[in-house]
């Protein structure tokens, strides 16, 4: 069984990985070192293959399965086998929900798709989601298989081992994107009113790790608000994104870890599998995969803002979660860690199945109430599905700007960039695009969202709601 997959790289310059990037590294970590005679992984360079048709003949042919793993761009692998007149497997994945260029992808690919053609996801949730919005993939495979804990530390991590604090203070931890979108203002306001409403002589403090992404989530805009609600005093540290390796002590000094995202962009939650392994408590909101994750005493209830239109383009608040209720939560003192590590804990195998056979991609959504009732309510507008030559020729007319955007600095790329602009509907976006291209030291193909910028070149901006459910 011959599989081929792409050879990325993480820039080395990203103070912060995505979910993306942290799957791609864990699916070659395991597939570099992968002991099974019945597979041969053989890797390649993705960006080669666009832009050379005879390697890609070379590379393709003969191969069993293709898995594509770095963000949204399978359909160029679907793209080269109609193309080339090629026969394997593709499995590819969904890394973010309700994103533009994940439904671009499974928009190109819909009349593309073949028997044995597998999507793979991280959660129940999403499988739900995208069988929700492409009905057509129910009568495909599909794999809920992620084999992240492939990079956590052996022997599990021990709680409090590091970070020696006060009795009578409680940690409440946030790791992660610190933005409007995962609610982390509602974090603050959380903190300071479990400090306000405090009958117990505790005393709560926020300690937040990750890249800061809205202006209202700034060290010196949280701070003043702790100042002006509470006074002076050590109510919150704030800890710059730093390498993985570091998240495991980060985790021992947390008596509790929140997470209150109700963001469009969210699929998994990493970060709750993180903490299950470290035996860290988790309050989270019933948004997305967290059902699945977290035990349903530890789940608040969320308020989703229905009825208003959102843009695909870009990431949203969805809704609030209860506040109250997650304080209330907290001050019992009876949240517990959740099992959610020991369910993804023998997926590496699992995956190495699926390449092996779309016999082995047998998933459904299982959902719990709440997700049921969420993408029930879920409407995302898109146009209608192309015809397979229609799709060719979209995805050719992507691909040569692909390799345009690929030769930073030449003429091509400058005309390009140029072009972009113009018919950009968010021109801001675009020259923030442009700018990181330029500095990159890592693999294009997950750098700055290209593949959000050529949703551009289609005309393609889906929008989306929530109806009552």
């Amino acid at each position: 069984m011959r599989v081929g997959v792409h050879a990325y790289q993480t820039d080395p310059l990203l103070p912060q990985r995505d979910g993306v990037n942290f799957a791609h590294e864990n699916f070659t970590f395991l597939l570099q070192n992968v002991v099974d005679p019945e597979l041969e992984v053989e890797f390649h360079s993705f960006n080669g293959l666009i832009a050379d048709a005879k390697l890609a003949v070379k590379t393709l042919r003969g191969l069993d399965c293709v898995f594509s793993n770095v963000g949204p761009h399978a359909h160029y692998y679907f793209w080269l086998r109609e193309e080339l007149g090629l026969n394997f497997r593709i499995v590819r994945d969904v890394r973010t929900a309700i994103w533009s260029s994940y439904l671009l992808q499974e928009y190109l690919i819909a009349p593309l798709l073949r028997p044995g053609d597998t999507l793979q996801v991280a959660s129940h949730y999403v499988l739900g989601v995208y069988e929700h919005v492409f009905p057509h993939l129910a009568g495909y495979p599909s794999a809920l298989c992620y084999p992240l804990s492939v990079a956590f530390p052996r022997p599990r991590p021990a709680i409090r081992e590091r970070w020696p604090m006060a009795e009578e203070e409680v940690v409440i931890g946030y790791l992660g994107r610190l933005s409007d979108d995962k609610n982390f203002p509602d974090v603050v306001d959380l903190v300071v009113r479990l400090n306000r409403e405090n009958a117990s002589g505790l005393r709560y403090r926020l300690v937040a790790c990750g890249d800061i992404h809205s202006p209202s989530c700034s060290p010196s805009q949280v701070a003043g608000k702790f100042a002006m609600a509470l006074g002076d005093g050590d109510w919150y540290q704030y800890v710059p994104a730093r390498p993985y390796e570091h998240i495991w002590d980060l985790l021992a000094g947390f008596d509790v870890l929140v997470f209150p995202s109700t963001s469009n962009l969210e699929t998994f939650g990493r970060v709750l599998i993180e903490a299950s392994y470290a035996r860290v408590p988790v309050v989270a909101g019933r948004h997305a995969a967290s059902p699945e994750l977290v035990d349903p005493g530890n789940l608040c209830d969320v308020t989703y803002k229905v009825g208003k239109s959102f843009d695909s383009h870009f990431d949203h608040q969805l809704g609030r979660v209860d506040i109250a209720q997650m304080a209330s939560l907290i001050r019992s003192g009876l949240v517990k860690p959740s099992d959610g590590y020991e369910r993804y804990s023998d997926h590496d195998q699992k995956f190495l199945s699926v390449l092996r056979s779309p016999d082995c991609a047998a998933d459904r959504p299982r959902l719990t109430r709440s997700q049921e009732l969420f993408i029930a309510s879920l409407d995302v507008v898109l146009p209608s599905l192309p015809m397979p030559r229609e799709a060719c020729a979209l995805l050719s007319q992507m691909a040569e700007w692909f390799q345009g955007l690929q030769r930073r600095g030449s003429f091509d790329y400058a005309g390009k960039i140029e072009r972009l602009l113009e018919i950009s509907k968010y021109k801001e976006r675009t020259r923030c695009f442009a700018g990181k291209s330029r500095q990159t030291l890592g693999d294009f193909t997950n750098v700055g969202g290209i593949d959000i910028e050529l949703c551009h070149l289609l005309n393609f901006y889906p929008r989306f709601s929530m109806r009552e459910s």
